[in-house]
């Protein structure tokens, strides 16, 4: 996805392979996209500061012995807001085709969980922090979250089989990127012996 920034306003995955599935076909292999795709400045500006202050990166597990290592991962990104913000965000998901909105118990949410579009999301980001250097994103502490998502999401690219140890090191970035965890949350070294003992089988 090739992002031009303009001053004014435009007119207008994989998941790890199941060890009993066959395999789906992706969008693309690598970040960028085949589409071209036109953006605002002030649209931008707007997205990242949504996300900087309301924004949310996970990589989540579960238990699954349908797959490969007995356990399920998957990226996301959500901007969660309260019940009168369901138009803005349902614009953003217009805006950029990414994820979709959602009704939760105290609003709505924007997600955005597949492999390829997280990877999308990640190419957006990337180029704006670039096209903007002085951004206070870079001190936050939601940006050392994105950094450590983006690594997750290297390890998880489309069409990629991780190894039992990529497995683990992505449950060691899940526990940097998610630095608050939720009470079902799989301990990393839960993780680590469900593995071996998949491995092991």
């Amino acid at each position: 996805m090739t992002i031009l920034i303009q001053e004014q306003s435009p007119i207008d995955e994989r998941r790890h392979r199941p060890t009993n599935k066959k395999s789906e076909k992706m969008k693309s292999t690598t970040i960028a996209a085949t589409t071209t795709r036109e953006y605002s400045t002030a649209d931008l500006a707007f997205t990242m500061g949504l996300i900087a202050g309301e924004g949310s990166f996970f990589v989540n597990f579960s238990r699954d012995d349908r797959y490969t290592h007995n356990v399920y991962f998957v990226p996301k990104m959500s901007v969660s807001m309260g019940e009168k913000e369901e138009e803005m965000l349902r614009n953003q998901c217009r805006l950029y085709g990414l994820g979709t909105v959602n009704p939760t118990v105290k609003g709505f949410q924007w997600v955005i969980s597949s492999r390829v579009e997280c990877r999308e999301l990640i190419e957006l980001i990337d180029q704006y922090l670039e096209e903007n250097r002085s951004t206070e994103f870079l001190s936050a502490a939601k940006h050392d979250a994105y950094e450590n998502w983006r690594s997750a999401l290297e390890l998880l690219r489309p069409g990629r089989q991780l190894t039992a140890d990529e497995v683990v090191e992505l449950a060691e970035l899940r526990d940097e990127i998610n630095y608050l965890k939720a009470e079902n949350t799989i301990p990393t070294e839960e993780i680590k012996q469900i593995v071996r003992a998949a491995e092991s089988v």
